[in-house]
């Protein structure tokens, strides 16, 4: 016999919430499958099969400078010098009072050129050097030019004989006497041949003169016998 008080009441059974733990397995295995197929396609796509380089920007490496070699000075230029005759350490001889072909024979052994000038008042017989510029006692310089003073007319004397040697050699005779060349006419190589003052002819000390210079002729050959 039932009891009355005693009711049945089926209460209905409660669903339970959340995923079964086979449904959370298999989610969970599709997650890393799509992680690995979207990485390799990540880097596919990015076109390195190789592994991934770290992406850095170098770091810049310090330029160090060395500092430039100075140049060495260069020495300056000396400056340039004109020629100047040689400073024997000599002096210019005293001539005063002598004779002026004496003087001027002595000077042109020293390498001067000697230039005579006459008329020159003193008292000193005629024919001597009063004076000379530069004057005595001077450094002597060869190729120095000097001028005596010489009292009295100008010299006068015979023209000296030329013959027997080239131009050449007849101009050194004519510089030793006073005299100078004027021109020369032909080579001054060949042998002399005239002046234009004679021999003995009365010159004077400066006079300047001509002097022609020729080679001997050919002897013109012998005609051939007639055969």
């Amino acid at each position: 016999m039932t009891d009355p008080w005693q009711t049945g009441v089926d209460q209905p059974q409660q669903r339970r919430r959340g995923l079964s733990p086979g449904a959370i397995a298999t989610v969970a295995t599709g997650t890393v499958v799509m992680a690995v197929a979207g990485l390799a396609i990540g880097w596919f796509a990015a076109g390195d099969s190789g592994t991934p380089k770290a992406n850095g920007t170098p770091s810049p490496t310090a330029a160090v400078e060395s500092p430039a070699a100075s140049a060495s000075p260069s020495a300056s230029p000396l400056p340039s010098v004109a020629a100047s005759p040689t400073y024997t350490g000599a002096t210019i001889p005293d001539v005063e009072g002598t004779n002026f072909r004496e003087a001027y024979t002595t000077l042109l052994g020293l390498k001067l050129t000697v230039n005579v000038s006459f008329d020159e008042p003193g008292e000193t017989a005629a024919g001597n050097v009063v004076r000379t510029d530069p004057p005595v006692g001077s450094p002597l310089k060869a190729g120095k030019s000097i001028t005596l003073y010489v009292a009295g007319p100008v010299y006068t004397f015979p023209m000296p004989d030329l013959s027997g040697g080239s131009c050449l050699k007849a101009k050194d005779i004519l510089r030793a006497n006073g005299l100078q060349v004027e021109k020369y006419i032909g080579d001054k190589d060949d042998p002399f041949k005239e002046a234009s003052a004679a021999k003995d002819t009365t010159v004077s000390w400066g006079d300047r003169i001509t002097l022609t210079c020729e080679k001997p002729a050919d002897p013109s050959p012998s005609p051939a016998a007639a055969g």
